[in-house]
């Protein structure tokens, strides 16, 4: 809201606009265009100035609330996502996400003052209420940043391991806590279930101590349900209910937390597709829900707990089927695609791309005589996907229709076939679903993103080295994919019974992999240094006898830039 309570400010990543709701009438004032992909909003506290993050443009807009327009654009690093403001310092911070870094720009003139690097994949951003610390939460980790922004000192707070998402962030009126929403992952246990592979929960951080306050935390399926995927929260009366936003099962978890140690449900409400974000208007006695694949804002009565509008904001632009497909892709909500709305494919491909683990699953089909049908799997970024078929690390899929197989046996729904699926590399089982053929068609869709890049003297000599006939790099993984489409034994898969179908792998591409650890099919290469000396029979990738540790380090360099504008 603005800080006068005259308006709600709603971005709409697809429409690439901003939204003006008048909070009385509840409708729609304006729309407004900004840059590609917008992500966040905030406004100013004392002008009629808002800033919204533009993901696919790497820009921030300034926009005018009296002239209803864009005033002007600024520049900011790759991807930015969230973004917070401190009146107090003059200072707006945004989290850009491709960067891993922090950029301070002046809330007034809008130079940038500093960039502070921070741990991967940084999202969401709020100062405390004296505007000098900022608190940044990291998409694929339950580790939050806590920053001095008059110094630029980071400190890390861990909450728990192994997780993401971990999309979201609110902090209390009084400064004394930060609830983070987020999903914990359990991928190593061998029987996997649909209600013991992710468990949506909140973490709460004591703002004066900066510690992890576990007595307090929240496991949301034993308070309510369905919870599925929680991406944003706030804070209600007087801050003794959390409000929780669940993105993938499309509802909204109410709980009284006057007694921090024993939270209890007190309401639940459903709202439209993929709610992103939530504002509370204590005046009114009004929540807004910002539902990212319906175009609307819901607005709730914070009294009765019932929905009470629900406001067209945009009109979503996707053709039909790739906004069935994302629906479906982001959606835990119906049994055909999830079981007890636990699990959504964005679960694990967050926003598309992965989740930074390892997961062990299980085969329900026929598998060779002796292999074992559980298998170590290191979850892959389906960006540039429907360039690298075959898909999956045995090359099992020759279809994203295939993806049925992930609906039934990974996220335990009823499935998007009326029947039996056919086996995945048999006949196609595309066609035989318009919204199986909607989903898949919306994940082919899904691109790598682009910078433009000069090489550096050290990226350069690592490309001549990866084009070298000394490494051998660019046999399997030839430009400009970096994938030869075939699959290979290189080594990775130490006994034949380690994989469902052999030890042959599907060459990866190696696009994204500045954003893509850990690597190989098991995820046991932690680093990019450890794929390039990872010892095998053949030592297909270990370049530690025939490179200098510098060599490595320059090849390393130039793996780390691609899929960028790579030419020197």
């Amino acid at each position: 809201m603005t800080p006068d309570g005259t308006a709600v400010l709603v971005v709409n990543t697809d429409s690439h606009t901003l939204s003006v709701v008048d909070p009385d009438r509840l409708e729609c004032l304006v729309e407004v265009r900004v840059g590609e992909e917008p992500k966040a909003v905030v406004a100013h506290p004392d002008r009629p100035v808002a800033f919204v993050t533009n993901h696919g443009s790497g820009t921030v807009s300034i926009v005018d609330l009296a002239a209803r327009s864009v005033s002007q654009e600024i520049q900011v690093g790759d991807r930015p996502v969230g973004l917070a403001i401190s009146a107090s310092l003059d200072l707006l911070a945004v989290a850009e996400y491709g960067e891993d870094t922090i950029r301070l720009v002046s809330a007034t003139t809008y130079e940038t003052r500093k960039t502070i690097p921070v741990p991967d994949r940084p999202y969401a951003a709020a100062f405390t209420p004296d505007g000098k610390t900022l608190l940044v939460t990291h998409l694929h980790s339950g580790r939050v940043s806590i920053i001095d922004v008059t110094t630029g000192e980071v400190r890390a707070v861990d909450t728990w391991m192994n997780v993401g998402p971990a999309p979201g962030l609110g902090i209390s009126e009084d400064g004394t806590r930060a609830y983070l929403p987020q999903t914990m992952a359990h991928g190593l246990g061998r029987n996997t279930q649909f209600d013991n592979t992710v468990f949506a929960k909140v973490s709460v951080i004591d703002l004066g101590t900066y510690e992890h306050l576990t007595a307090e935390h929240i496991s949301l399926p034993e308070k309510d349900q369905p919870v599925g995927l929680p991406w944003a929260v706030a804070l209600a009366h007087e801050g003794t209910e959390l409000w929780v936003v669940n993105a993938a099962s499309n509802d909204i978890s109410i709980l009284d937390i006057s007694e921090p140690s024993r939270p209890k449900r007190r309401a639940h409400v459903a709202v439209a597709d993929n709610p992103r974000g939530i504002v509370i208007d204590k005046t009114r006695g009004l929540a807004f829900v910002s539902n990212s694949l319906a175009g609307t804002v819901t607005a709730i009565d914070t009294a009765s707990y019932e929905a009470i509008e629900e406001i067209r904001v945009t009109d979503l632009p996707l053709p039909p089927v790739l906004l069935t497909g994302k629906r479906l892709f982001h959606s835990s909500a119906r049994q055909d695609v999830a079981k007890a709305a636990w699990i959504s494919c964005n679960t694990c491909h967050i926003e598309g791309e992965q989740d930074s683990r390892t997961w062990l699953l299980q085969f329900t089909g026929d598998v060779p005589l002796g292999a074992d049908p559980v298998v170590r799997r290191n979850t892959t970024s389906l960006l540039g996907m429907i360039e690298t078929y075959p898909l999956r690390w045995s090359a099992e899929w020759d279809e994203s229709a295939d993806s049925e197989f992930s609906i039934r046996f990974e996220q335990f729904g009823t499935g998007l076939i009326d029947g039996d699926m056919h086996p995945t590399l048999g006949p196609p089982n595309q066609g035989r679903s318009y919204e199986l053929d909607a989903l898949a068609t919306f994940i082919d869709s899904l691109r790598v993103p682009t910078r433009q890049h000069a090489l550096t003297p050290i990226e350069a000599q690592g490309k001549a080295l990866f084009e070298s006939d000394g490494t051998g790099c660019s046999v399997c993984h030839p430009a400009p994919l970096y994938t030869d489409l075939k699959q290979h034994d290189v080594g990775t898969v130490v006994q034949q019974d380690a994989e469902w179908f052999g030890p042959t792998i599907d060459t990866p591409t190696l696009r994204f992999l500045y954003d893509s650890a850990p690597y190989f099919h098991d995820g046991s290469a932690p680093t990019l240094w450890d794929a390039l000396t990872y010892p095998s029979p053949k030592s297909e990738h270990d370049v530690s006898e025939t490179l200098s540790e510098s060599e490595i380090h320059a090849l390393i360099s130039f793996l780390l830039a691609l899929p960028l504008d790579v030419s020197p």
